[in-house]
C-alpha cells in the first residue's frame, strides 16, 4: 500500500502549486524496461518464476534494511565502476568520448541532486528532493587489470535492432567479458529494440538470457551534446534508477496513463499513486486519495517531474527512492553490493584518477588537399599533464598543445607522433602514413581510369578505401575488366557474412577550368551478381568539392537494379555482357575546383562480388572537342522515336568498334555493331518499337574511348 507521511501530505496540502505546463516531444520514445523483460519471460517461462523470486527476496531485504539499518547521512558517496560500450556501423552512433563524458556528467548531476533543473521543481516536492550521493565513474581498468578508458568500440549489425545477447556476444569477442558484478556496462546502439533506452531491475536470471545487468540506450538520447539534446538529459538517469531497482512511478510496466491504474504501486513511499504522464502537466493529479498512511488520506498532486516518469520535465528523484536505490547497491541480489567495494574500486581503476597508460590521438581528417589544416585530439588516458607532438610534414612541426591545428602544404603521406606524461611517467605512440596530403591541383582533364596502370588499391594517391568492418577491402584485380581488359576495382563481397559499408575513393581531379556553362560527363561500368534473390545491396556514387570533407550523393544503383541475376559460386565476370554502363549527368558546376573528388560506397547484405571499371569524366564540350579531332561524328535521329532510328557516326579503317544500346541502369539492349568499319560515315538502322518508353543510350567504344548519345523512345 502506498504510505505518504504525515507532515509530507500536510505539506503537499497547504503549498500553492505554480501554474505552468508545457509537453515533451510531439512522439516521446519510450523506456523498454518491463517489455524486454517480458519479452524474455514469454520465451522462457521459469524466468519468470526466477524474477518472481528474485525481487520477493530484494522487498524482504529492503524492508529490513530500510527499518534497521538505512541511515542515509552516515556514509560516504557510493562510487559505481561504468563501461560504456559503443556498438556502431560507422554513423553518427559511434559517438564520441566527449558525448560519454558530457552523459557521465548529466548522470552524476541528477543522482548528487545538483543538476540545473533541480531548482524548478514544483514546491510540493522540493522538500522531499533526493539526494542519492551516488558517482558513477569510468574504469581506468578492464576485467583483466590492464589499462582501459572504460569506453569500447565494436563494429556490429546488431546496432539496429537487438540490445539483448548479440550486442553483448560482439562486444565480449571483441574486448573480452565486463562482469555486472564489477562494472555498470552501458551499450550505446543506434536503435535497442525500438526504445529511447532500457534495462532489466536487479535479478539474478540475466545469466539465462545473456542480457545481464546491463543498460541499453540509443546514441541520440546518451547525454545532451553530440547526437543527443537536452530533450534528453535524463533518459540515462531514467534507465540507471530501474537498473538500482526503481519502477515508473505509476508501476511495473510501460504503459502510462491507463485507466485502473491507481491501483498500481511503485513500492517507493513518498511517490503518489498515478496513472503515469507522457506531457509535463505539473498541476496534474490523475489518482484521488492517493496520500494513505492506514489512518487518513488525502488528495495530492501526481509527481509529474519524476525522473522515472515520461513527461519529459523530470528534475528529481524523491527520498523514498534514493532509499531504495542504496538499498539495492547494498543487496547481494545481481552483486551490486561489490561494485562500491574497496577492492572493486582498485580492480576497475575508478579509486582515483588512473595512471598514465597509453598514448593515443585522433584527428578530423587523415586524407587533405595541399594547403588543408587538420585538428587533432589528444585522447591519451590517464591524468595527462604534458605533452610532445611531431608532425613530418606539418606546420608547425611540433606542439605541446593538447589539441593542435596543423597545415600540410605539400603533397606526400607523413608520420605522426605523441609524447605524454603524467609528470612521473611517460608512453608515447607514432603513427606511420598517417596523412595522406592530396595534390592541389589535382589530375587534369579528360580523366580515364582504366586500372591497367595502377599496381595496388589503395595507393595513397589515385584511390584510397574505407571499411569500419574491418572485413573485405576494395583492392585491385589483374584477372578481369571490361571491354576485353585485365584489371579493375574489386570487392570480394562474396566473403561478407554481414552488412557493412565498404568505400573506394577517388585522388583529386581538376575540374577549376571547366565553363560553369558546361555539362560534365561522368561514366564508369561494373559487374556485379547476387548471391541469392533476396540479397538487397546498394552501390551508391558521390561527390565532393572541398577534397572529401563533405560529400554529396549523385547515384543510387539498389536490389534488383543492381542486378538481377543470382550466382551462387565466387562471381567474376565472363563476358562484356556481365558489364553495366552507368552515367552521372547530375555533377553541376559547385564542383568544377580544382580538388574534385569522387567515390563509390557499396552496401553489403551478402551477396556476391562487385568490380567496377572504364571511369571516365570530362566536359561535354571537350567530348565535342575530340570528335572534331577525330574526324567523328554521332548522330541519332529521328530522336525520340517510337519506332525505327538511325545511328550515323564516323570511324577510321582498322579500328574496332562496339555499338550497344543500353538502359538508364547500364544494362545491355543490343549489340549494334562490334568489330571493324569502313572509313568515314557509317550508317545503321534500329528498332525500338518492342522496347518500354523510356530512356537509352547508344554507347559507341572503340580504342579505350567512350561516347555516348540519349536515345528516347516515346
Amino acid at each position: 500500500m502506498k504510505k505518504f507521511t504525515l507532515f509530507t501530505a500536510l505539506l503537499l496540502s497547504m503549498t500553492a502549486v505554480a501554474q505552468n505546463e508545457h509537453f515533451g516531444p510531439q512522439n516521446p520514445i519510450p523506456c523498454h524496461n518491463n517489455w524486454e523483460r517480458d519479452r524474455a519471460f514469454e520465451a522462457d517461462p521459469s524466468l519468470r518464476i526466477q524474477d518472481s523470486i528474485d525481487q520477493a527476496e530484494f522487498q524482504s531485504f529492503y524492508e529490513y534494511y530500510y527499518a534497521n539499518e538505512y541511515d542515509p547521512g552516515a556514509r560516504s558517496t557510493y562510487v559505481v565502476p561504468v563501461v560504456v560500450h559503443i556498438c556502431h556501423v560507422g554513423g553518427p552512433e559511434n559517438i564520441s568520448d566527449e558525448q560519454v563524458y558530457d552523459a557521465i556528467e548529466k548522470l552524476n548531476q541528477d543522482f548528487s541532486a545538483t543538476n540545473v533543473d533541480v531548482n524548478t521543481t514544483v514546491a510540493p516536492f522540493d522538500a522531499i528532493i533526493g539526494n542519492a550521493d551516488i558517482e558513477f565513474r569510468l574504469a581506468t581498468k578492464d576485467p583483466s587489470g590492464n589499462c582501459h578508458k572504460g569506453i569500447t568500440r565494436t563494429y556490429t549489425q546488431n546496432t539496429y535492432h537487438d540490445g539483448g545477447s548479440g550486442l553483448r556476444n560482439d562486444v565480449a569477442a571483441e574486448h573480452g567479458t565486463w562482469p555486472q558484478n564489477k562494472y555498470m556496462n552501458v551499450f550505446v546502439c543506434i536503435d535497442p529494440n525500438g526504445a529511447a533506452g532500457y534495462t532489466n531491475n536487479p535479478a539474478n536470471w540475466y545469466s539465462a538470457t545473456g542480457m545481464g545487468g546491463s543498460i541499453y540506450m540509443r546514441h541520440d538520447y546518451m547525454g545532451t551534446i553530440g547526437t543527443a539534446s537536452t530533450t534528453a538529459e535524463h533518459t540515462l538517469s531514467h534507465e540507471v534508477g530501474h537498473w538500482l531497482n526503481l519502477s515508473h512511478c505509476w508501476g511495473g510496466n510501460n504503459n502510462p496513463g491507463q485507466s485502473g491504474a491507481c491501483s498500481d504501486d511503485d513500492g517507493v513511499d513518498d511517490t503518489p499513486r498515478t496513472i503515469g504522464w507522457t506531457y509535463c502537466n505539473i498541476n496534474g493529479n490523475s489518482c484521488s486519495n492517493d496520500a494513505i498512511d492506514g489512518y487518513w488520506s488525502m488528495d495530492v498532486i501526481d509527481n509529474v517531474q519524476n525522473i522515472m516518469e515520461y513527461s519529459y520535465c523530470s528534475t528529481m528523484f524523491t527520498q523514498g527512492q534514493v532509499a531504495r536505490m542504496h538499498s539495492a547497491l547494498n543487496s547481494s541480489t545481481a552483486q551490486r553490493n561489490n561494485l562500491w567495494t574497496p577492492a572493486n574500486l582498485n580492480a576497475t581503476g575508478t579509486n582515483g584518477p588512473g595512471s598514465i597508460c597509453e598514448a593515443l590521438f585522433s584527428s578530423d581528417f587523415k586524407v587533405v588537399c595541399a594547403g588543408s589544416t587538420v585538428n587533432f585530439t589528444d585522447e591519451s588516458y590517464h591524468s595527462v599533464q604534458t605533452r610532445s607532438w611531431t608532425f613530418n610534414g606539418g606546420s608547425p612541426s611540433t606542439s605541446a598543445d593538447q589539441n593542435p591545428a596543423i597545415v600540410y602544404n605539400t603533397p606526400g603521406v607523413y608520420t605522426v607522433a605523441l609524447s605524454v606524461s603524467d609528470g612521473s611517467s611517460s608512453t608515447s605512440t607514432t603513427q606511420t602514413n598517417y596523412i595522406i596530403v592530396l595534390d592541389t591541383p589535382g589530375v587534369g582533364l579528360p580523366y580515364h581510369e582504366g586500372f591497367e596502370d595502377i599496381s595496388l588499391i589503395p595507393d595513397n594517391s589515385n584511390f584510397m578505401v574505407e571499411n569500419p568492418a574491418g572485413d573485405q577491402d576494395w583492392s585491385l584485380t589483374t584477372n578481369v575488366g571490361a571491354g576485353g581488359s585485365t584489371h579493375s576495382a574489386i570487392l570480394q563481397n562474396y566473403f561478407v557474412t554481414e552488412a557493412s559499408k565498404d568505400e573506394l575513393i577517388s585522388g583529386t581531379i581538376d575540374l577549376s577550368s571547366v565553363d560553369p556553362s558546361d555539362n560534365i560527363v561522368f561514366t564508369f561500368e561494373y559487374a556485379y551478381r547476387k548471391k541469392t534473390s533476396n540479397d538487397d545491396e546498394y552501390l551508391k556514387f558521390y561527390v565532393s568539392a572541398d577534397c572529401g570533407e563533405t560529400w554529396a550523393l549523385r547515384k543510387v544503383i539498389h536490389g534488383n537494379d543492381l542486378s538481377s541475376v543470382n550466382s551462387s559460386s565466387f562471381y567474376t565476370p565472363g563476358t562484356d555482357q556481365d558489364w553495366y554502363f552507368v552515367t552521372v549527368s547530375n555533377i553541376n558546376s559547385p564542383y568544377y575546383v580544382s580538388g574534385f573528388r569522387y567515390k563509390f560506397e557499396f552496401t553489403s547484405d551478402g551477396g556476391n562480388n562487385i568490380y567496377i571499371d572504364n571511369i571516365n569524366l570530362y566536359p561535354g564540350s571537350m567530348a565535342d572537342q575530340e570528335e572534331v579531332q577525330e574526324s567523328s561524328v554521332l548522330r541519332v535521329f529521328p530522336n525520340p522515336t517510337e519506332g525505327l532510328t538511325n545511328i550515323q557516326m564516323s570511324a577510321q579503317a582498322g579500328v574496332n568498334y562496339k555499338v550497344t544500346v543500353l538502359s538508364t541502369l547500364g544494362q545491355q539492349v543490343a549489340v549494334i555493331h562490334q568489330g571493324e568499319l569502313s572509313n568515314g560515315i557509317n550508317n545503321f538502322e534500329f528498332d525500338m518499337t518492342e522496347l518500354s518508353r523510356g530512356i537509352y543510350f547508344v554507347k559507341i567504344e572503340s580504342e579505350g574511348k567512350v561516347q555516348t548519345v540519349k536515345l528516347i523512345r516515346e
